[in-house]
């Protein structure tokens, strides 16, 4: 079953999607980084409101630890030695009070230049199979079985924290915590 099209905008994910997403890097163009506000002014207000929009969203507190274990156990290194860099570091601790941990929020890569997130829906990877189950009946989709991918092996987030960088975290990123109701 096919249910992309010749025109649809595809990056990362998949193995053409990561072949355009290199191609769409040299050329300044859309990345699967981008954000929503990089996508509407490229695609035009009449496209972006014409499609289904959706993002899935994850607990800070547990994003920083599986991203600081991706860095890790990756291969991949960026341009700027980032994933070397936090190698480097001593410990979670360490990449925490770095800068090397202070990356957009997922507010602000689904929010227009006002700030306001006008996306159709917003999934929790917390309970990402109900959720995408829920994206394929709005868009007309059988229900697709999204497996485990790309995963890191550690302890529950919960672990790795202190009150220093569980208010850090809290603190740094208030909006998101509060806007999609996340607790520690």
């Amino acid at each position: 079953m096919t249910a992309l099209g010749e025109q649809d905008l595809v990056l990362g994910c998949t193995p053409e999607g990561e072949r355009l997403h290199q191609e769409n890097m040299k050329k300044g163009g859309l990345t699967k980084h981008s954000t929503a506000q990089q996508i509407m002014q490229h695609v035009g207000p009449e496209i972006w409101n014409s499609y289904f929009k959706f993002s899935f969203v994850r607990n800070p507190w547990d994003l920083m630890v599986s991203r600081y274990h991706w860095c890790l156990k990756t291969t991949w290194e960026d341009e700027k030695n980032t994933i070397k860099r936090i190698r480097e570091l001593e410990d979670f601790e360490d990449y925490l009070l770095s800068p090397l941990s202070n990356r957009k929020s997922c507010i602000e890569y689904i929010s227009d230049i006002d700030g306001n997130i006008n996306l159709d829906y917003i999934g929790k990877f917390e309970r990402l199979s109900n959720d995408f189950y829920e994206v394929c009946q709005r868009i007309g989709l059988p229900n697709i079985e999204i497996g485990i991918h790309n995963n890191t092996e550690h302890l529950h987030y919960t672990k790795y924290y202190n009150p220093l960088t569980r208010d850090l975290i809290k603190d740094r990123y208030a909006r998101y915590i509060q806007y999609f109701d996340y607790v520690f």
